[in-house]
């Protein structure tokens, strides 16, 4: 099933907050069209106009590319909260009007109408207005649908850019990612916490109880092999809330919250070139998959990080994303700069009992609605989807239905699919 965004796109999340339906985030990303904020610190008195509208590229293997960076608000940016409802094969949505391109998205793990989104600006943590807006309608199994119109957004909390007087144009201080403590939002006595991250340097902040202000509490020792080398994504450890993983150039690094200095694990060389995403094992504690730009998805235990568990090359072109199926950790989802989006079955290396993993050479009959297929569990590409014609920035499983993921390529085109169905029976049967 396919949408299709009013304009270019590259931040794509699901909504972990809902339990029952198939929902994703989804944001717009395109500078174009924007107006230039006079309030913003970090433009000089005159400017120029072909400043205003800046998009910066890098291409050194070890730097982020395409980083938008743009100057003012922009009438056309949007952040569409996606319903996927399998049996009809629709989708409805609800957007809300976003003053800023968005270049990422970070949900609250566990209230649905809480959303952090990462922009020129700094972070932003909005409230949503009439999320789940349902659609009338006698049939109950349409009642939960959104009303495809518009809601709306208000602000919580912004968390500016650290921004630098003496460096007004410096890149590096803005920020690029931000992370939810997984762990402390399901805990009613902890307070919760983000990672936020910029090209060069990591804190970690506390939100007070109600959520309208923030306390930075540390900051990260982020020592890269390589100077050039930037901070390309962070992610929470959802086993261990002290530990946090960062991607930095070419390696992975470990942090443990509670020890100084606080990294702890480092895989240097992760990937030839610069690693661009990560994620970590929802069953298995240490096993974390990376994608980097020589096109390959590598599994690493970080107990033995000398050599990666499996190395998986069905991509021509870099990797941008990677994830895990949060129900069963066997498939894995990688898009890349090759159009391309790929679902493995990577069963070796899961947490499936080894019994129950079948060699090429073994087969069973299972019957189905009478109809006997021979299916087999073993470590293989299941399938490749080709829809898109732009890089394919970011793809993500639903919180509620592991069977349904969602992918959204650069110009602005989402893409929701379902395992297929042999596959699916292959592994609940």
């Amino acid at each position: 099933m396919s949408f299709t965004l009013p304009a270019q796109a590259r931040a794509l999340a699901p909504q972990p907050g809902e339990a029952d339906r198939a929902r994703f985030f989804v944001a717009t990303a395109s500078v174009f069209g924007a107006v230039p904020d006079p309030l913003d610190p970090t433009l000089p008195a005159a400017a120029p106009e072909s400043v205003h509208n800046e998009v910066s590229c890098h291409t050194s293997p070890y730097t982020s590319t395409h980083s938008l960076t743009p100057h003012g608000n922009n009438p056309n940016a949007q952040l569409l909260l996606l319903d996927y409802d399998e049996d009809l094969n629709e989708i409805s949505t609800q957007a809300f009007p976003h003053a800023r391109p968005v270049s990422r998205i970070a949900p609250a793990p566990d209230k649905a109408d809480l959303v952090f989104t990462v922009h020129d600006r700094g972070a932003s943590l909005w409230l949503l207005g009439a999320p789940d807006e349902q659609v009338p309608s006698s049939n109950p199994a349409q009642a939960e649908k959104l009303a495809n119109s518009n809601g709306t957004l208000s602000e919580l909390l912004n968390i500016p850019n650290p921004y630098d007087p003496q460096k007004p144009r410096q890149r590096q201080q803005r920020l690029q990612f931000l992370a939810w403590d997984p762990v402390a939002g399901a805990r009613s006595s902890a307070a919760a916490r983000v990672i936020l991250a910029t090209q060069k340097s990591a804190y970690l902040h506390t939100l007070d109880r109600f959520l309208s202000t923030t306390t930075p509490t540390q900051s990260l020792d982020i020592k890269p092999s390589d100077d050039y080398a930037d901070i390309q994504c962070v992610d929470w450890n959802p086993h261990n809330s002290d530990v946090v993983c960062l991607a930095v150039g070419a390696d992975v690094l470990l942090y443990d919250l509670r020890a100084s200095p606080n990294e702890s694990v480092r895989i240097p060389f992760a990937h030839d070139q610069c690693v661009r995403d990560l994620d970590h094992n929802p069953n298995k504690p240490y096993h974390i998959a990376t994608g980097g730009n020589d096109g390959r998805v590598r599994i690493w235990d970080t107990r033995n990080c000398k050599m990666p568990l499996k190395d998986i090359t069905h991509h021509t072109h870099w990797v941008w994303s990677v994830d895990y199926n949060r129900f069963h950790d066997q498939l894995i989802l990688s898009s890349g700069s090759d159009c391309l989006v790929n679902l493995h079955n990577v069963v070796s290396v899961s947490s499936t009992p080894w019994g129950l993993i079948r060699s090429l050479d073994d087969g069973f009959e299972d019957r189905i609605d009478g109809v006997t297929d021979e299916i087999k569990q073993t470590d293989e590409l299941i399938a490749t989807y080709r829809e898109f014609e732009d890089s394919v920035y970011a793809v993500a499983w639903s919180s509620a239905d592991p069977w349904i993921f969602a992918s959204v390529s650069f110009d602005g085109h989402v893409n929701i699919n379902v395992v297929p169905r042999d596959v699916k029976y292959s592994i609940i049967l």
